[in-house]
């Protein structure tokens, strides 16, 4: 019995490694562009402490820059909660023995 549950969680986790290998471009691309919003950010706050006036090109670049950190930040935090919990899954289902 130990050494199907061995080699079930050895598939399991050679899965895990593919499925993220599968989405790693995504989520490369996903952290480019936290990172270029995150620059962004610096930038229009720079910008903000300089001009001390707050026009219509500040207010897009902060709203803008902060949209692109949260939504690569939540698409990178949803693909590693899917995969986590398909290996949580695996795992519990191994413990109770298929049992729900």
């Amino acid at each position: 019995m130990e050494t199907q549950i061995k080699e079930a969680l050895t598939e399991t986790l050679n899965a895990l490694d593919r499925l993220l290998g599968l989405f790693r471009v995504e989520r490369m691309l996903h952290l480019i562009i936290g990172v270029v919003g995150f620059i962004l950010l610096v930038y229009a706050i720079v910008l903000l402490l300089n001009n001390k006036e707050v026009n219509t090109t500040l207010l897009v670049a902060l709203f803008g820059s902060s949209g692109l950190i949260t939504v690569s930040s939540a698409r990178i935090t949803y693909f590693f909660n899917k995969a986590f919990k398909l290996v949580e899954d695996i795992i519990h289902s191994l413990i109770t023995g298929g049992k729900k």
